[in-house]
This record gives structure tokens, C-alpha cells and sequence, in this order.
């Protein structure tokens, strides 16, 4: 990498979340907590992930769906639980449930950034936890924007382009 280069990764790591997230929180994938599952499984026809929120109306922020979860809501009934290690884990799965909802298979436990986080703090909870896209939300947990690794991507390689 040359010194170019590198005097432009350098100046992005004190960049804010704000310079680099997309800001259409609207026009993200997004499902309700409550809408039927089904409806999951068509949002992810085409798209890796929703971010999933109590209503398009609040915007509050509870959870995320993706396509693994709808892998393990499909396992068939026999594979739950099972033992991962010493750890017993609890899959959850539409077969048991009558009428799943998207909260019923989505991931609740979120990694998140704010729009005033730095850059270098974002980059390494992404790589900490395996991420490649982490949802911005403001103090009140509403979801305002995500900041994605594809974005990262093309903003450094923009910057290259034009060196610095």
C-alpha cells in the first residue's frame, strides 16, 4: 500500500459514522415485529438481511432478520435443541408455532453504532463480531440509517480514485 493510500485510511478512521451511513432509514429493508413470518421470507428473496422495528411509524429498532435465521426457522422439528459444545442451544423454528411471527425467528441481541461514533470504532466491531452491515440508531433506539462494508468499500476506493 503506498503512502497515499495509507494517509487516506488514516484520515477515514476519525471520520464519523454520519459521513458514511445511508441516511434512508424508509428505504432500507425493514419488517415489523409483528407481520407474519412468510412475509420475511420474501423480503429475503432479494435482500441479505431486514432490520426489523416495533412499527414503520416509531421506527424503534428490535431486531434484525437474516437469511440464516430462516434457514434455522425451516430446520425440521427432530434437529431441536441441540447441543453446540457444551452449550445447549434452542432453535426456534415456524413448524411449532401456529401463527410465526417475524419476532418469533429474528435476532434480537443487536450490535449497533451511532452516527457520531468514529469510523476505527465502527471497523473494529465489525470485526469483532463478524458484521458486515450494523444499524445506526439515535439515543431512543430508533433506527435513522445503517453504515454497511460495501459502503466503507466504495467511499475508500472513491477517495484513491481521486487520491485523497
Amino acid at each position: 500500500m503506498d503512502d497515499q493510500t495509507r494517509k487516506i485510511l488514516k484520515r477515514m478512521y476519525n471520520m464519523k459514522v454520519s459521513n458514511f451511513m445511508d441516511p434512508r432509514a424508509w428505504d432500507m429493508p425493514l419488517l415489523q415485529k409483528d407481520e407474519p413470518v412468510t412475509n420475511a421470507f420474501f423480503m429475503l428473496r432479494s435482500n441479505n438481511h431486514a432490520w426489523v422495528v416495533d412499527n414503520e411509524k416509531t421506527m424503534r429498532l428490535v431486531g434484525v432478520i437474516e437469511r440464516v435465521d430462516l434457514l434455522r426457522a425451516m430446520l425440521p422439528p427432530d434437529s431441536l435443541p441441540y447441543t453446540y459444545g457444551s452449550v445447549r442451544m434452542h432453535v426456534k423454528n415456524i413448524l411449532l408455532k401456529k401463527d410465526a411471527k417475524v419476532e418469533d425467528v429474528m435476532t434480537s441481541k443487536l450490535i449497533t453504532a451511532r452516527k457520531d461514533m468514529l469510523l476505527k470504532d465502527v471497523m473494529i466491531k465489525m470485526k469483532k463480531y463478524d458484521l458486515e452491515r450494523l444499524p445506526v440508531i439515535n439515543g431512543k433506539g430508533i433506527l435513522i440509517g445503517e453504515v454497511t462494508l460495501k459502503s466503507l468499500i466504495i467511499y475508500f476506493t472513491r477517495l484513491i480514485r481521486k487520491k485523497g
